[in-house]
């Protein structure tokens, strides 16, 4: 096989309906070393086993005793990372602070048929508005610490996407509010994410996730605006849910459009078509590839991929999803004038933030 990244895209295509092809026989050690950096990297070295064990990638002796030991280091840590998700949970639980369980491991129990599949590596919660800064505070009152501080205090409770907090024991837990930063979280409707759950168990506990569809939907926020060039796991997971079991498809199609978020779910679903060579013909799937996205949310997607991608060209397209004068003006006030300890920690200048974002959504204006 001469295309190498298209070999580890088949590995992530692994049992999906897929043109995808894995090689006939065991691949040459140059390869196989391009490989086995790549599952590690892209989180996919369950799905590397997996093909190994079903025989859909010939390997030799020693390459599938590699990927196994690969994969069982991710397990550590897995295992590792569910432990603090247990006490971290009792922590806010105890506070009474309601949350949903978001990305590895809930999807990881919830949409694969075995949750070794999907490996992740950090723990991702989602709280109220209304309860993240006393979240916060009761998790950096039991030893974690935060990465970054705030612009200015209240700003991640009313226009942020969250926090990143690292345990004691030097574990992160990411607190989301919203799916994404920028435009399109700001127009998540949060209410709507606490209407329904999914349950399952984990040490003898019972965890609740987003229900199916709005967890397909986070998906495809994660797919589509987190990375530049997307990664597999993410791409897998859109693919998991949307074919391994019944979606939903007018409440998925009503959520979306109620978000104005139908850009970013048809390009998570095309990416994921793309990426993992999908032969899918579904509803969902056909909306996908026929959908086109007009100025405005070419406008908004821009700052989420190439040159134009950057926290400060995010936070200047967020001001258009905002409404009312008042949080505009706290808005911008906070990115403008942030605090010292703030300014200290990104080692920015006011300034400096202001000219680099400004600029960015400009040339990305003018590009479209």
């Amino acid at each position: 096989m001469n295309d190498w990244p298209a070999l580890g895209r088949a590995v992530a295509a692994h049992g999906l309906p897929t043109l995808a092809s894995l090689p006939s026989e065991p691949v040459e050690p140059p390869i196989w070393t391009y490989l086995m950096q790549l599952a590690r990297r892209e989180r996919i070295t369950g799905l590397l086993v997996s093909a190994i064990l079903y025989q859909a990638l010939p390997a030799t002796t020693e390459q599938a005793e590699e990927a196994q030991l690969a994969h069982r280091a991710s397990m550590v840590t897995a295992l590792a990372l569910e432990a603090s998700l247990v006490k971290t949970a009792l922590l806010l639980e105890e506070a009474g602070i309601d949350y949903r369980v978001l990305k590895g491991t809930g999807v990881a129990h919830l949409d694969y048929p075995f949750p070794w599949l999907r490996s992740f590596g950090d723990i991702d919660l989602l709280v109220r508005s209304a309860q993240y800064d006393d979240a916060v505070k009761t998790l950096v009152a039991t030893g974690h610490r935060r990465r970054f501080p705030e612009p200015r205090p209240g700003f991640d409770r009313r226009f942020g996407k969250g926090s990143c907090l690292v345990s004691p024991a030097g574990y992160e837990v990411d607190l989301h509010r919203t799916f994404a930063m920028g435009p399109y979280g700001l127009l998540v409707d949060l209410d709507d994410l606490w209407h329904r759950s999914s349950t399952f168990e984990l040490a003898g506990r019972v965890f609740h996730a987003l229900g199916p569809e709005e967890r397909f939907l986070h998906a495809c926020f994660h797919a589509a605006l987190g990375n530049d060039p997307p990664r597999l796991a993410p791409l897998r997971d859109v693919a998991q849910m949307h074919l391994a079991r019944p979606l939903d498809v007018d409440l998925t199609r009503h959520l979306s459009a109620s978000w104005k978020a139908d850009a970013v779910v048809a390009r998570a679903v095309q990416l994921s078509e793309e990426f993992l060579a999908l032969t899918s013909d579904t509803p969902l799937s056909r909306w996908a590839m026929e959908y086109t996205p007009d100025r405005h949310d070419r406008q908004s997607l821009a700052v989420y991929s190439g040159a134009g991608r950057s926290y400060a060209a995010k936070s200047f397209a967020a001001l258009r999803a905002l409404s009312g004068v008042r949080d505009k003006a706290t808005f911008l006030l906070s990115l403008a004038l942030p605090s010292r300890r703030y300014l200290e920690q990104r080692q920015q200048r006011a300034t400096g933030r202001w000219r680099r974002g400004l600029t960015e959504v400009l040339r990305s204006r003018r590009s479209r």
